[in-house]
């Protein structure tokens, strides 16, 4: 029997009641078609773009039911969850039964409030894989086989935005119920959906064809205002894009954003939209704004680079296929390298302070002893673990689960900067972006993916070059910082003196406003002298700990041999410590090596046509 089958030719419909959503619960209906005998439901546990599985525990309240022929709701048939499996349901369809209902809540808050599909009084997120079951015959089904019919019921007075296409004239103001067109298992779980009270729609790059919406809800209506420059910064993102792919996979892209401070701060990425949740002033705050507008643009650019064109360990075909996470450098670091970029040429940020968050990304990796145990390509193979660890303790010893965000984008620089200087300023990483991610020319939204060896192939047509080696040296190599990027654009990593926010630079631990020692240094002069991550510093010379305070001790140690003296407390014990140190503070810039091509300057100018 082949249930997946037989039902890709009758849609699973999928009706979800969000009307209780304010208080953090979604309702889920199904009518599913079946057939006699064994039956096994899975809720989706492992989505290509989340940091970690799918939150199960969230999961309440089902019920199966026979339906008759007539549709009318019969006896309720008893589930079994999988002892081995937790995100499967097993259940016994009886002789005569020829669908079945399927209800269920989820819950959208949990103990850290970051829950998938977040909502509060005026508004909601809807991640669809929260609210489904589905038909699971084994490893080989194919969730892009699977037929799904959503519709939503909505609070009344809100208002919703998706890339899922509504049925014409679907909205029935009475009621609130959206009935959208059928749609793939896979294309559902990658159309999220935003909905709320205060509401609005702003055309991007109007010019630029397929189209581009700004959809946004907010807690409150003063939250939509946003600022022309941040409108004019995304026109010219959208613009750059397509500049730099020559190609759009996507039938219309929504930017959905999600004004609130009640809600998680989650950033997830989409075939044909993002989802951005953000602090209810995001737009603007200009701190805001120089911290995270970027990520709106990573996140745009994973259509392309990620879920267009995918690692072939991440194009699983079902939710329930654990991932392979080696290609995440390609994923996550190509992406958060050219969002840096594409930032830049938008006019979102200044080449300067790229430079910045350059010298900023070079400094943390030429300070990071676990690179010389753990190699990127086993970050990214534990990436699902290293996300999950929320331990800062040796955080810089062990590594993390975002340490291939930064460290690839500096791979991805070098091989950038490794092409235009063998080509003489002729080639760039433009080229090999457009050649790789623009395969096949428009499509709709699909998954196209690739290996290691196609990017070498596509590299070594833009640029003759033993690409194979020198990814392989990056990737698994132990080393110290990969700085060979920066070198190449013609720039060096020093520290200067000047105000060292958090101390990592100077006394080789960070440490918080309070006091407390979020993370020591390995083998650094901290670690040697006896301070550990959790540790709070009491004093200071004598003196009650301030941020200041410290600052001050150490531009004073600048003059004398003295060390400085640190009265600190360790789970209720008190001791004092000692740092013989006297570099003042510092901090990371880049500098220019004299009689060399500035690449950066090259990097960062906006394409035209």
């Amino acid at each position: 029997m082949n249930t997946c089958q037989s039902w890709a030719q009758t849609p699973l419909n999928l009706s979800v009641d969000l009307r209780d959503a304010p208080r953090k619960l979604l309702h889920a209906t199904e009518i599913l078609s079946v057939q006699d005998g064994p039956l096994t439901l899975a809720f989706p546990e492992w989505i290509r773009n989340e940091h970690e599985p799918a939150p199960l525990t969230q999961q309440v309240g089902l019920f199966i039911k026979a339906r008759d022929g007539s549709g009318v709701v019969g006896h309720a048939l008893s589930w079994k969850r999988d002892p081995l499996d937790l995100y499967l349901y097993h259940v016994t369809i009886p002789n005569g039964v020829r669908s079945i209902e399927v209800k269920f809540d989820f819950i959208t808050s949990d103990r850290n409030g970051d829950a998938r599909a977040s909502s509060d009084a005026n508004l909601a997120v809807l991640d669809w894989n929260t609210v489904v079951l589905y038909p699971y015959n084994g490893p080989d089904t194919r969730a892009a086989n699977l037929t799904v019919t959503p519709s939503v019921i909505l609070p009344s007075g809100w208002h919703t935005a998706t890339s899922l296409k509504a049925v014409a004239g679907a909205m029935q103001q009475t009621s609130s119920i959206v009935n959208f067109q059928p749609v793939s298992l896979e294309q559902l779980v990658d159309s999220p959906m935003i909905s709320g009270r205060y509401f609005r729609e702003i055309a991007l790059a109007p010019d630029v064809t397929p189209k581009h919406y700004l959809d946004i809800v907010a807690d409150h209506p003063e939250d939509l205002d946003v600022p022309q420059a941040r409108i004019d910064e995304l026109n010219q993102a959208v613009h750059q894009a397509g500049l730099l792919f020559r190609s759009h996979h996507y039938d219309e892209y929504r930017f959905l954003i999600t004004l609130s401070n009640n809600i998680s701060g989650a950033a997830i990425d989409h075939s044909q939209s993002l989802d951005n949740r953000r602090s209810a002033n995001f737009f603007r705050n200009e701190k805001k704004q120089k911290l995270y507008a970027d990520y709106t643009i990573h996140d745009f650019l994973h259509s392309w680079n990620g879920k267009y064109r995918r690692p072939e360990g991440l194009a699983t075909p079902n939710f329930q296929t654990p991932v392979i996470t080696s290609g995440i450098w390609v994923y996550e670091g190509l992406t958060d390298y050219l969002s840096n970029v594409v930032t830049v040429r938008a006019g979102g940020a200044t080449k300067e302070e790229f430079l910045d968050a350059l010298a900023s990304k070079a400094a943390y990796y030429d300070r990071r002893p676990g690179l010389q145990w753990r190699n990127l390509d086993d970050v990214d193979t534990m990436a699902y673990p290293l996300w999950s660890n929320e331990d800062s303790n040796y955080d810089n010893w062990r590594l993390n689960g975002f340490d291939f965000y930064s460290e690839a984008n500096l791979i991805w620089l070098d091989v950038d900067v490794t092409i235009r200087n063998k080509s003489n300023g002729k080639k760039s990483l433009n080229d090999f972006v457009a050649l790789f991610y623009g395969l096949g020319g428009d499509t709709g939204p699909k998954v196209v993916p690739y290996s290691f060896n196609d990017i070498v192939a596509c590299l070594n047509q833009i640029v003759p070059n033993d690409w194979e080696g020198f990814l392989n040296e990056r990737l698994h190599t132990l080393s110290k910082a990969p700085l060979q990027g920066i070198t190449g654009a013609g720039y060096k990593l020093v520290y200067k003196e000047g105000a060292d926010k958090d101390f990592q630079y100077s006394l080789a631990m960070s440490i918080r406003s309070d006091g407390v020692i979020s993370d020591v240094l390995m083998d650094g002069i901290a670690y040697q002298a006896g301070f550990g991550p959790g540790m709070k510093i009491l004093a200071v010379n004598g003196q009650p700990f301030s941020k200041a305070t410290l600052q001050q001790a150490l531009d004073f140690a600048k003059t004398t041999t003295t060390p400085i003296d640190f009265k600190v407390d360790n789970t209720g014990v008190d001791s004092d410590l000692r740092l013989d140190y006297h570099g003042g503070q510092r901090h990371p810039v880049l500098e220019r090596v004299p009689n060399t091509p500035d690449r950066v300057a090259e990097i960062l100018q906006p394409l035209s046509n």
